[in-house]
């Protein structure tokens, strides 16, 4: 009794012990830790040990995958489709799908799992029970997402990410980018694709060709669940997928089904049924809604179907008897599946639908007048399993859905004239849906939920051309497809989706150029096509060709002021591309013409908000920077900053934004005249502006970190060349450590600008290249040579491609090569074939640099303080050395005239 009474006060005495020490190694470092452990006694030393680990023990993969219910994740409720009350069976095929999804809590990244079959087969059910059961026993993200299209699922994603409070973008690549990175680092959770199709998912590994971006995450610890009819090509497109294939019930699941459904209890009956309907799901929902609704016997109803030979066929047949049943009742309810069939299958707003009765043909127009009426029309068709009812009508969120195979045996069972007739019907819906300014913030939500419908209709379109009519869009409207597609394509122009946008601009002149009296419409199509096919390609000639043509339209209607708005429009837009063609005077006359126009448009107090001046004004001081003038561009940066004056705390966010980007070029000027200080200043001042107003993997945000890691760059070559010249040690020490701290930073902004800038290389190549051009100096300062020549010699191929052999932009690539060569003692291969070496290099960029821009050029610098170094002898290197050096000192002074001598007559107002 005593013996235990000792043991029992001593496990009391250390086992406190154990417990202060545990308290405090919560925050003590290890070698405090074993101090107190050893002043305690081995017991209380363990007991300690055991509870710092316990609190500081690494956080392993497999915890994070097993920590999801605990992740600083926001869990917003799932969207998950409401699911049927008569799911039967499906048990082996929900063990494979949870087997391949969550095959053991040690197993990590992104887990894929495909779930092929025929239209109607179940898939979607299955997906939603698998996802249920997800829910039921773990609380982490599960969200459904509508993939029957790439523009779908796009919407799908963009509305996950503000669900999950991800802050907006106007790009939608930032927006993925940053849900991506946001699912990367929490794991745990589930995403289901469902009816995905050939081209939803965007580009794969077999789709080289395909420049949209990829929607499906490609790190991180999470499940995704794919449907879709396709069977073949998984393994090829995918890592590491598991494909499952879905059949048909079986009978026992498919008796069970159908006695839940329709209260039959004679299971002969039920089996020959379901033989009849070769077990097929969307076949059996139909036979048992039916058979419901119709109160007649399981039996009665088998008599009443044809022999099916064929599986697929068992849904038409539902179908037809359906559609049969409910159209001799309600006969407005086959119009109304005609309208929803042009629409996409999920999503369809109630107030898109009957906000404009009168865009829709009768009857049915005056179902929709009839509040009551058309909620009876939709709850027949809901009780056959025709159309799906979701939402509060009290709320306003009332939406219908359509099954994709009901869909298409709708538009199967309509002969031409029903098909132009309800296609164009949905077009004015949408036009009267869609926002007039698309680009507005505001409008966003909407624009994205309406663009499945407008891509869900486009190609089923039906179009009055072979009657010689040209009713493109609308029988009633033929304009309406056209203003559709303008909107639609400003709205993917603002989102920073240039191929998409495109595709509808050029949708858009052709039905324009189809009107002769529609003019304005056309001349703006033509504007649009111009800016996003050739300009932002870099396919100049053409750009300037479709340009000019706008320009001579609008000037064959001089006098019309509707014109005089896009008159100045298309000037600027030419004098952009004419700099980009390093036609400078061309440029500038073009610039100031549109500027005229907008003090003339001022004077007639039509001038609006004078952002447009302000932008004409700053693109003019684009034009004098590339030409070198850089005082004149100081010049006109200065009036568009008059022309956006700020007001404090009622400051507009794009005028803001505006006045930032001032002071960025600002500072390139500084850059241009070797002030780096001033240069830094300027765009640090400018970053924190576009960081706080678009985000850190904005493509205009990322344009100042490229020139501030350029300008940290040439700092820290600055501080090298400084070190060489110091005698003392230390001092010599402390400036490599500064110059070692400027490169790791230019590293860190640099890095993630080539990364987006590769993604959208596809449409903006030449901006990649300017990438290449600073990330290939950012090498050779690291000692990195080879990288260095290879990064520049990209940069040389796509400039040549892009701009031809003899443009500036090409000149400044080989300019810095010139440099890594002078450092190797090595020669490059240009895109051209020729081999060259160092000073050959660099003297080709100065035939270009003189040719092009004239002697005097800011960009001939370098290129003479660089032939200084290859020169052997000391006469030519002086003599190169004065030429940069009386170029710098000439930056600050006047800039020379630019004449409007050689302008085409067709350039002025």
């Amino acid at each position: 009794m005593r013996s235990r009474l000792l043991k029992t006060a001593l496990s009391s005495v250390t086992g406190a012990g154990a417990v202060f020490l545990s308290v405090v190694a919560q925050d003590t470092h290890g070698t405090e830790l074993l101090w107190l452990a050893s002043s305690a006694g081995l017991l209380g030393g363990i007991s300690a040990i055991t509870g710092y680990f316990s609190v500081h023990r690494p956080r392993s993969e497999t915890s994070a995958i097993d920590s999801a219910d605990q992740g600083s994740l926001y869990v917003p409720p799932p969207n998950l489709p409401d699911p049927s009350r008569y799911f039967t069976g499906r048990v082996t095929e929900l063990r494979s799908v949870s087997q391949v999804l969550r095959p053991g809590r040690r197993t990590g990244g992104v887990r894929i799992c495909v779930v092929h079959g025929l239209g109607g087969i179940g898939k979607s059910q299955l997906a939603a029970a698998y996802a249920e059961e997800r829910l039921r026993h773990h609380r982490s993200l599960v969200w459904w997402l509508s993939a029957s299209s790439h523009e779908r699922l796009t919407s799908e994603l963009l509305e996950l990410a503000a669900c999950l409070g991800i802050p907006e973008h106007n790009s939608k690549s930032v927006m993925l980018n940053r849900l991506w990175g946001t699912l990367r680092d929490c794991p745990g959770w589930l995403l289901v694709y469902d009816d995905v199709q050939h081209h939803s998912l965007g580009p794969l590994p077999d789709d080289a060709d395909d420049s949209r971006q990829s929607l499906l995450p490609h790190a991180g610890h999470g499940e995704v669940l794919i449907t879709t009819q396709q069977r073949e090509g998984w393994d090829e497109r995918l890592t590491d997928p598991t494909v499952i294939e879905l059949s048909g019930l079986g009978a026992s699941d498919g008796i069970a089904f159908l006695r839940a459904r329709t209260g039959e209890n004679d299971e002969q009956v039920l089996e020959r049924l379901g033989t009849h309907l070769h077990w097929f799901p969307l076949a059996l929902e139909q036979a048992g809604a039916y058979i419901t609704e119709v109160e007649i016997p399981a039996g009665d109803y088998l008599r009443r179907l044809p022999r099916l030979p064929e599986g697929r066929n068992a849904v038409a047949a539902t179908f037809r008897l359906a559609m049969e049943r409910v159209v001799a009742v309600a006969p407005e309810a086959l119009d109304l599946m005609r309208l929803c069939s042009f629409l996409a299958s999920e999503d369809v707003r109630k107030d898109m639908l009957v906000g404009n009765p009168a865009l829709v043909p009768s009857p049915l127009q005056q179902v929709m007048l009839d509040g009551i009426a058309f909620n009876r029309v939709v709850r027949r068709l809901s009780d056959y399993s025709l159309l799906r009812r979701s939402g509060d009508n009290r709320l306003g969120t009332v939406t219908y859905g359509m099954h994709p195979q009901v869909q298409f045996y709708v538009r199967q069972g309509m002969d031409e004239q029903a098909r132009l007739l309800w296609s164009q019907a949905v077009v004015q819906l949408l036009e009267a849906a869609f926002p007039e300014r698309p680009q507005q913030l505001v409008q966003r939500v909407v624009c994205e939920a309406l663009m499945p419908h407008v891509e869900a209709v486009t190609p089923e379109l039906t179009w009055a051309a072979e009657t010689g009519d040209h009713e493109f869009g609308a029988a009633r409207d033929p304009q309406a497809f056209a203003r559709l597609l303008h909107r639609v394509g400003m709205y993917q122009e603002h989102r920073c989706e240039w191929r998409r946008a495109l595709d509808y601009f050029e949708m858009e002149a052709v039905l324009r150029s189809l009107h002769s009296a529609d003019d304005l419409g056309r001349i703006t199509a033509l504007l649009a096509v111009a800016r996003l096919r050739y300009y932002r390609r870099a396919q100049l000639e053409t750009a300037e060709e479709e340009c000019q043509a706008a320009l001579d339209e609008c000037l064959s209607h001089e006098g019309d002021p509707a014109f005089l708005g896009l008159q100045a429009e298309c000037q600027r837009q030419l004098g952009e591309i004419l700099r980009e063609r390093g036609r400078f005077r061309e440029a500038l006359a073009a610039v100031d013409c549109a500027i005229t126009i907008y003090d003339e448009s001022k004077e007639s107090g039509a001038d609006g908000d004078g952002l447009d001046r302000a932008l004409s004004e700053h693109e003019a001081g684009m034009i004098h920077r590339n030409a070198g003038h850089l005082t004149k561009a100081l010049e006109r940066y200065a009036r568009a900053e008059a022309l956006v004056p700020s007001r404090g705390s009622a400051e507009r966010r794009d005028h803001l934004v505006f006045r930032a980007m001032l002071q960025r070029d600002r500072g390139i000027v500084a850059q241009d005249r070797g002030d780096l200080k001033t240069a830094e200043g300027e765009l640090r001042e400018a970053l924190v502006v576009f960081e706080a107003n678009r985000g850190t993997d904005d493509l205009e945000t990322s344009q100042i970190c490229k020139f501030l890691a350029d300008i940290l760059r040439r700092q820290s070559d600055e501080l090298r060349a400084q070190a060489r010249g110091m005698r003392g040690p230390l001092r010599r020490r402390r400036i490599h450590r500064v110059a070692d701290r400027r490169l790791t930073e230019a590293e860190s902004l640099l890095a993630p600008v080539v990364v987006l800038h590769r993604k959208r290389r596809e449409t903006e190549e030449h901006k990649y290249a300017a990438c290449l051009n600073k990330l290939g100096s950012l090498r050779l300062a690291q000692g990195r040579h080879q990288e260095a020549v290879e990064t520049l010699l990209e940069a040389e191929a796509i400039y040549v491609d892009s701009y031809g052999a003899e443009h500036p932009y090409r000149a400044k690539t080989l300019s810095r090569l010139g440099a890594v060569l002078i450092a190797t003692g090595g020669t490059a291969v240009l895109k051209t074939g020729e081999r060259m070496t160092a000073e050959q290099t660099l003297r080709l960029a100065e035939d270009i640099f003189r040719a092009r821009l004239g002697d005097a050029h800011p960009s001939l610098v370098a290129v003479y303080e660089r032939l200084a170094e290859c020169t052997t002898s000391p006469h030519t290197a002086a003599d190169l050395r004065g030429r940069a050096r009386h170029i710098r000192e000439a930056l600050g002074g006047p800039a020379p005239s630019l004449t409007q001598a050689s302008i085409p007559l067709s350039a002025a107002p």
